[in-house]
């Protein structure tokens, strides 16, 4: 048996290999880094101070960084009504907004505010958030744009952060997060928000990139649980992370996409929920998932997955409860194997390929250590994914960052038995 877990000094190359992919992101994505940046700093719970920051940082024509110090922000009324109520002055230049840790820096609504999300991104601005938690904001009412957290046109970063406990009513969606612009979501979590709308999670309609974080217990009366994708033209990456717990009504529990571009690496997908509608894991237009866990998922029809054209799969565990025969609960439409996969259900698949695997893959414990992007589930010590994987696929490292070594890597988001 492999090496599980890795050791604190091996998970420096990862570490490494990680940053390295965030950095070509950032690039990509056209975000200023703060090298050079005007300084703000404001001390434990000085709104007046954030606000007066923002204000300066968007007239001052460079790039900013606001340091906020351990504490929590409150807001208790509107700053500006652009494209809807929101707490903090909308964002138009480039910025950045970094907190003491995300469980000791917090901005967020007062419960007894009016109705306001916390954060707007207009098209020209360009926000990167880092160790802070963004709560409690509250949008909608028959609006057009939802983002009960935060509301982005332009580029937004999030590294570190928690996004939790936001809400859109009416047809607006994205209960944490909607997005217009490019939106990349890095070692973070976004957790216990609700959109009447779509997209509990996260709402987007066009760029959406999530690396190593968490998207759980999120809930859409509309479609997707947990993200939403709703425009054929917006595409969304999901590299090492875990979307798991989130329920809708309609279709799509955890993630669903009306686009072509669908690439899920090295993740998981386990226990979500579409209550009245299909697909209980995913629902997407097209796509390739690769290392990927869909486990556990439960709707009408589809519950591990529903793949409405070119969906296929390398490196991946479907399951969910067991097979019925006749019983088409597990998989509404088949998808394309690119082999290494374990499916509970061959029927889920076209054609087995030489390295594909049936029956129960074997998953041990959901395992959440709080920190954000450290929830994942482990695999069972007897598990027929361990060592199974096509290394030429895999990438460096799992979701923890520790290396994938040994054998062979694993089927699944995360290398191994133990924590």
């Amino acid at each position: 048996m492999q090496s599980r877990g890795g050791a604190a000094g091996s998970s420096q190359p990862c570490r490494r290999a990680a940053w390295i992919i965030l950095t070509v992101l950032a690039v990509a994505l056209g975000v200023a880094q703060p090298a050079g940046a005007a300084l703000f700093s404001c001390t434990a719970g000085d709104v007046v101070c954030l606000v007066a920051a923002i204000t300066t940082s968007n007239a001052n024509g460079e790039v900013n960084l606001i340091r906020l110090a351990a504490g929590t922000f409150t807001l208790t009324e509107v700053n500006n009504d652009t494209d809807g109520s929101n707490g903090l002055p909308s964002i138009t230049s480039a910025l950045t907004i970094g907190g003491d840790g995300s469980m000791n820096t917090i901005i967020e609504r007062a419960a007894t505010a009016p109705l306001f999300r916390v954060f707007h991104v207009g098209q020209s601005g360009s926000l990167n958030l880092e160790d802070l938690t963004v709560r409690g904001g509250r949008w909608g009412v028959f609006v057009q744009f939802g983002g009960g957290g935060l509301f982005n046109r332009g580029t937004t970063i999030i590294t570190h952060c928690a996004v939790t406990d936001n809400l859109t009513t009416g047809a607006g969606g994205g209960g944490g997060i909607a997005s217009l612009g490019r939106l990349f979501i890095a070692g973070s979590t976004v957790a216990d928000n609700q959109a009447q709308g779509a997209g509990g999670g996260i709402f987007g309609t066009a760029a959406v990139t999530v690396i190593n974080s968490t998207i759980r217990h999120n809930f859409a009366n509309e479609v997707g649980g947990g993200i939403a994708i709703s425009d054929a033209a917006g595409n969304v990456t999901i590299i090492g992370s875990t979307i798991v717990d989130n329920a809708t009504e309609s279709d799509g529990g955890g993630l669903y996409s009306d686009s072509s571009a669908v690439a899920v690496v090295n993740s998981t997908v386990a226990l979500n929920r579409a209550e009245f509608g299909f697909g209980g894991g995913l629902r997407v237009a097209g796509g390739v998932v690769v290392n990927t866990t869909i486990a556990n998922n439960r709707s009408a029809e589809g519950r591990a997955l529903v793949a409405t054209s070119a969906l296929a799969l390398h490196n991946t565990i479907v399951s969910g409860p067991p097979v019925i025969p006749g019983d088409p609960s597990t998989c509404l439409g088949r998808i394309t194997s690119l082999d290494n996969n374990i499916f509970i259900d061959p029927a889920c698949a076209v054609a087995l390929l030489p390295h594909d695997r049936t029956g129960d893959p074997g998953l041990g414990d959901f395992i959440d250590f709080g920190a954000p992007g450290r929830g994942f589930f482990l695999l069972a010590t007897n598990s027929q994914a361990l060592d199974s994987a096509d290394n030429a696929a895999c990438l460096p490292s799992d979701q923890r960052g520790s290396l994938r070594t040994g054998a062979g890597c694993d089927i699944g988001a995360v290398e191994g038995t133990t924590p």
